[in-house]
């Protein structure tokens, strides 16, 4: 993948070159820093949102370090250029201008790991960038040390970017710091780019091009981010932390300010994708993950852990794990149970305590109380689940699973055991203990080991077959 041809770029207009070509050393990681997560996603996808939410539809990730593992995350999402050896910024902008081809008007040069960049300041270098061969994004922190210096003229204008160490002290006393972030006029940028001089350590930075553009009395401007956590760059883990936080205290208050109560923010995990309703109550612990969406009114946590479902209105989910499933309105889940991929839970069920329902439909008013697991299962509306149910759906000698099928109002007694494929009808009914290995037919009740079916209230048997199980072997829940 290294070996990359010039092509036409789709955005004649306007392109992003997102830098992420260091070895991010300071995170000692094996994997590549711009992967790290903040708020459940990589660093790299912040930037992508803020870059996309800006209007951005083409972008350039140049790569380096690990680039593989980039690479492979990311897909076709973005386009690659890479720099190796890294010889700095300048540089590594060097290495994308040629996949911008024709070239756009603008050129906005963004980092890999400032996940909490918002699309709006991009917005807004952007339009400061109007009439400018450059516009630096700036912020402004009590303890500037170690940063470049903006120094502006008498009329607002960037006059030059002063490293630390080259500041005077007049200068030092400046609080606005360059963030490492432009936005390019793209045929400014073109022609100079190659005039930038190398560094005593024989790299190229962008930075230099600030020089050179008011040398030649081109304007330059600096747009100063309102939130100065925005040019936060991610260097280790400590401050991966901090990012974290910092996104999570900016997500929640986006659903506090559209009427859901947070109890405990500081303990409360949101992905940036998640949405819940109005007057829902989000206690301590709980974790919303992916394209996650919670209805009006519900009470979730405290220590829900809740990925990539949808929860209808009313519900309450206690304590207990959600994993790309769906729940219909009304349903309370919890404490301690758990809803496994492909589970549909219909309005007004119960499931309770230590329960776990994987790849099945629970239908409308079921009650699935303690103890019990439903997969590869159908349950039919109004039927109740007793205490240590298990759906036996995992042949362990095949290897293969298999479905139950239980119509509605159905009643199953306490550690029933229903070895499929097998189907109970409408209305069946088994006792406590029985281990259901044939189907039971409607309004019909299953007894013993293996289970007997008698009519319901009459004390008689019915016949069953005595031929042997077809699909024989082991089955125990998986």
């Amino acid at each position: 993948m290294d070996d990359l041809s010039e092509s036409d770029y789709p955005d004649t207009r306007l392109a992003a070159v997102i830098l992420a070509a260091g070895m991010g050393t300071r995170m000692r990681s094996g994997l590549p820093k711009i992967l790290h997560r903040v708020a459940g996603e990589p660093l790299i996808s912040h930037v992508l949102d803020a870059a996309h939410g800006a209007g951005v539809s083409g972008v350039v990730l140049v790569v380096g370090h690990l680039r593989g593992m980039v690479m492979a995350a990311l897909g076709d999402s973005v386009r690659y250029a890479v720099q190796e050896p890294q010889l700095g910024t300048g540089h590594a902008l060097q290495q994308a201008m040629t996949l911008l081809n024709p070239l756009p008007d603008k050129i906005v040069v963004l980092c890999g790991d400032t996940p909490l960049l918002t699309s709006a300041t991009v917005s807004r270098m952007i339009a400061e960038s109007t009439g400018a061969a450059i516009v630096v994004l700036s912020a402004g922190i009590p303890d500037p040390t170690g940063y470049g210096r903006i120094v502006r003229d008498g009329i607002g204008s960037v006059a030059a970017i002063v490293e630390d160490a080259d500041a005077t002290a007049a200068q030092r006393s400046l609080t606005e710091i360059n963030s490492g972030l432009y936005c390019f006029d793209g045929g400014w940028v073109a022609a100079n780019l190659g005039k930038i001089g190398q560094s005593a350590k024989g790299e190229y930075y962008l930075t230099d091009l600030v020089a050179l553009a008011v040398a030649q009395g081109m304007v330059v401007r600096a747009v100063l981010a309102e939130d100065p956590a925005e040019v936060m760059g991610v260097n280790d883990r400590v401050q991966l932390a901090e990012a974290d936080r910092a996104m999570r205290d900016r997500l929640c208050r986006r659903l506090m300010a559209s009427g859901v109560t947070i109890v405990d923010p500081a303990t409360t995990y949101a992905g940036k994708q998640v949405s819940v309703g109005a007057d829902t109550v989000i206690h301590p612990g709980t974790h919303l993950r992916g394209r996650t969406v919670i209805g009006e009114r519900c009470e979730i946590g405290p220590n829900s852990i809740i990925e990539d479902s949808t929860v209808g209105d009313e519900c309450t989910v206690l304590a207990s794990v959600l994993e790309r499933c769906r729940v219909a309105g009304g349903v309370s889940i919890g404490p301690f149970s758990h809803l496994r991929p492909g589970a549909e839970i219909a309005a007004g069920a119960k499931i309770g305590n230590y329960a776990e329902v994987k790849n099945s439909t629970v239908g409308e008013g079921v009650q699935m109380h303690h103890f019990s697991y439903l997969g590869d299962a159908e349950v039919g509306e109004g039927t109740n689940v007793g205490a240590g149910t298990i759906t036996c759906n995992f042949d362990g000698r095949t290897r293969k699973k298999y479905r139950t099928r239980i119509g509605k109002n159905v009643f199953l007694g306490s550690d029933t055991l229903l070895r499929a494929p097998v189907e109970l009808g409408d209305g069946a009914q088994t006792g406590a203990g029985a281990v259901v290995t044939k189907d039971v037919p409607a309004g019909m009740l299953a007894v013993g080991v293996p289970a007997r079916i008698k009519q319901i209230g009459r004390g008689g048997e019915k016949p069953v077959s005595e031929e042997t199980d077809r699909q024989g072997g082991v089955r125990g829940g998986s």
